[in-house]
């Protein structure tokens, strides 16, 4: 993430002097009822998956809380967290659609080469000159329109930035379970931009805190150590990856064997319909982590076979530190050694000018609609 935002969301008055509510309490408890109305439908929203709709409902209740509260209120954790996890669907959303409207595109055809007479001119060669101008003049307005919109994943960093920090100062066990779920969705905005570093602590921040606070059969903690494994591998860490994947699977075995104890425990067919439910998802689940896990090890000993027919074809073996030996592979020392890249581009309103906890940017903001691709 941008270190001037970093930098100023953990020592700035986003930690330091949080703002409270001191208005009256009529004023104060209508602002608060009719936001909880808006999340409330937002939150249906994303049940029928109507992601568009619920980021404008989320946005219009952050603007609300924000307005009435100040940006960084505790009030307005609950919301901003939401929106910030509902524009990164809503990113997700426009990738696939952009992905599905661009298979099946042909490959535009080589014109066959006529040839031409110098002296003569045509239409085409008249109309260059116009063409050109109007090129550029699209360009331009493209680069103007680019300026002016934040991205989506941008807008969900930096939503889910300051739900983290509101979060993250509240000591009670569900604030600081919400601080973990602000620290994963961080952690899915890099790992969409290919920001793997960033990703990956973020991920760990998450797994700190829920080792910490959920028993060791709840299932955000086989999610999160699943995140963290499939980052590694991407990082060419696969021996960590692999380490992470067990731990899932570990997770959702113990997970399966307190289903089970309840199951057993319960009286008639219909008792315990849930958990039934839950064992059986489950049971699914682990055939997919184990073959993570396979693919982990198979790409290991790819990597590690091609990195020493390297070493051979450059006749310096084991001296080389592009080669260490720790995974087997490549180093990702060297494509990774910047920790400070960010997950998005950072806008002028995220730079060290302007601290995270002024949103009032991001509040205000109308997304793009996702076009449905026919």
């Amino acid at each position: 993430m941008p270190e001037e935002t970093s930098t100023a969301s953990g020592s700035g008055s986003a930690e330091e002097k949080p703002c409270s509510s001191t208005a009256a309490a009529e004023t104060s408890g209508d602002v608060m009822e009719e936001a909880k109305k808006l999340i409330g439908t937002g939150k249906r929203h994303l049940v029928m998956g109507d992601v568009v709709s619920a980021v404008n409902v989320f946005q219009e209740a952050c603007s609300m809380l924000a307005a009435k509260y100040g940006d960084t209120a505790d009030e307005c954790g609950e919301a901003f967290f939401l929106c910030g996890k509902s524009l990164l669907e809503l990113a997700r959303m426009e990738n696939g659609v952009l992905g599905n409207a661009l298979e099946g595109v042909p490959e535009e055809s080589e014109e066959e080469e006529q040839p031409k007479n110098p002296n003569l001119e045509s239409a085409d060669n008249i109309d260059d000159d116009d063409d050109d101008d109007d090129e550029d003049d699209e360009e331009n307005n493209a680069q103007d329109n680019e300026e002016e919109d934040v991205g989506n994943l941008q807008l969900a960093w930096e939503m889910l930035e300051v739900a983290k920090v509101i979060f993250k100062r509240k000591e009670s066990k569900d604030d600081q379970l919400m601080a973990a779920q602000a620290y994963l969705k961080l952690g899915e905005v890099s790992a969409e931009t290919g920001n793997y570093p960033q990703a990956l602590e973020d991920f760990q921040e998450c797994l700190t805190l829920q080792l910490k606070l959920l028993p060791p059969h709840c299932r955000l903690l086989a999610e999160t150590h699943y995140h963290v494994a499939t980052t590694l591998v991407s990082m060419d860490q696969y021996n960590q990856a692999i380490q992470h994947y067990n731990s899932s699977v570990k997770v959702i075995e113990t997970r399966l064997a307190m289903l089970q104890e309840v199951i057993n425990a319960a009286a008639g067919d219909d008792a315990a319909a849930e958990e039934k439910n839950e064992l059986e998802e489950l049971k699914q689940l682990l055939p997919e982590i184990r073959e993570k896990v396979e693919d982990a090890k198979e790409s290991q000993r790819t990597a590690s076979a091609a990195s020493q027919a390297i070493q051979q074809t450059l006749g310096n073996p084991s001296t080389s530190s592009t080669f260490p030996c720790e995974n087997g592979g490549p180093s990702s020392s060297a494509a990774f050694a910047s920790t400070s890249q960010i997950p998005v581009k950072t806008s002028e309103s995220a730079s060290s000018s302007k601290a995270v906890s002024d949103i009032s940017h991001l509040v205000r903001k109308k997304p793009a609609s996702v076009e449905s691709s026919s």
